[in-house]
């Protein structure tokens, strides 16, 4: 898959050992800390999941059709042709950070799938093998990710506020989705929801 950013920056791939020890180390990184302040800021400023402008060949060379993705208003001054694209992986830090704060109910409420493989090792405290998380991995610079998000983001808000125009082509949503969102409170059921290919 095409990613515009890997045409702005040429993204460092290097090798991390995982920090995957069951127990706290000594010092460990802020992203495996208890819930404080310090953490959520350290949290939150990982998944900037702000749209970014794509162009129509980076919507095709995805395997997108240009006519059903959303544009960006020309008068956004984001030239003509543009649409609005996110990077993914701020969209599963984010799922993450749920998850990290839903393990941390009592405080905040009253990675994707690997084919790595770990070794076992044997231990002083167990007779039996204990398994060493402690994998090398090759990480690509999330620092040069973060970079490039703060450079080519749209105003969130904006994006939020944007309506569908008139014309436009659109997706059909499943009867759960527009059940969940109270669509029939406004809108009859035309029984027309079978076709349903988002959500």
């Amino acid at each position: 898959m095409t990613s515009p950013l890997l045409n702005d920056i040429d993204l460092q791939v290097h090798p991390k050992k995982m920090e995957a020890t069951l127990l706290l180390p000594k010092n460990p990184s802020i992203f495996r800390q208890p819930p404080s302040y310090e953490v959520d800021v350290a949290w939150k400023r990982m998944w900037d999941s702000r749209p970014v402008p794509i162009s129509r060949e980076q919507v095709i060379a995805m395997g997108k059709d240009p006519s059903e993705a959303v544009a960006i208003p020309d008068s956004w001054g984001h030239g003509s042709d543009k649409y609005f694209g996110r990077i993914d992986v701020f969209h599963q830090i984010h799922c993450l950070d749920a998850l990290r704060r839903e393990s941390h109910f009592e405080h905040y409420y009253g990675k994707t799938a690997t084919t790595d493989v770990y070794t076992h090792v044997w231990t002083d405290t167990l007779d039996h093998a204990f398994p060493d998380f402690n994998t090398e991995h090759k990480c690509k610079d999330f620092g040069q990710i973060l970079e490039w998000q703060d450079k080519n983001a749209i105003d969130e808000e904006k994006f939020v506020n944007l309506t569908r125009p008139e014309g436009y082509k659109y997706q059909k949503m499943t009867h759960k989705f527009k059940e969940i969102h109270g669509w029939y409170t406004t809108h009859e059921d035309d029984g027309d929801y079978e076709s349903g290919e988002i959500a």
